[in-house]
C-alpha cells in the first residue's frame, strides 16, 4: 500500500507535468476541489480537465514546498506562479478515502508587505515568495 505522502508527491507531479492520465487515477470518483475564497466547487475529473486546459492564459505552476499530515488529513504548502509573472501562496487541504483523494480545498492569497506599525512586536523573516 502506497503512503497517502507517495500519492500527494505523486499527485503534484503530475500536475506540474499536466498530466491528466495519473491525476484522475489518484483521484476518487466522487473527487471535488473546493475553492473556499470564491465559493467555486469544481466536481469531477473531466470538470477539472476541461478548467486546466481552457483556461485562456493557460495554466499556472503549481510549485510545492511541503507538505504533512496523518491519516485521511494531508495539507501541501504551495507557491502557484500565473503566467503574467506574478505568483500566489496557496495551501491545499486533501482528504483522503482509502488510497484516493477525495478531495480537495485549496486557500490561496498574494505576499503582501508586513505593515511597519507592528515591527516592535514581530521578527523579521524572509517571505515564501518575493
Amino acid at each position: 500500500m502506497e503512503t497517502h505522502q507517495k500519492i500527494i508527491e505523486r499527485y503534484e507531479s503530475a500536475s506540474v507535468a499536466d498530466d491528466f492520465g495519473t491525476m484522475g487515477r489518484l483521484r476518487h470518483p466522487a473527487w471535488k476541489m473546493l475553492w473556499p475564497q470564491s465559493g467555486e466547487i469544481v466536481r469531477g475529473h473531466d470538470n477539472y480537465v476541461a478548467l486546466r486546459t481552457h483556461r485562456p492564459e493557460g495554466g499556472p505552476r503549481v510549485e510545492s514546498l511541503r507538505h504533512g499530515g496523518s491519516g485521511d488529513n494531508w495539507w501541501s504548502e504551495i507557491v502557484i506562479h500565473y503566467r503574467d509573472g506574478s505568483r500566489w501562496l496557496g495551501v491545499t487541504l486533501y482528504e483522503f478515502e482509502g488510497d484516493l483523494i477525495r478531495s480537495e480545498r485549496v486557500y490561496f492569497g498574494q505576499p503582501f508587505s508586513a505593515p511597519p506599525w507592528r515591527a516592535q512586536w514581530v521578527e523579521k523573516g524572509e517571505p515564501a515568495v518575493h
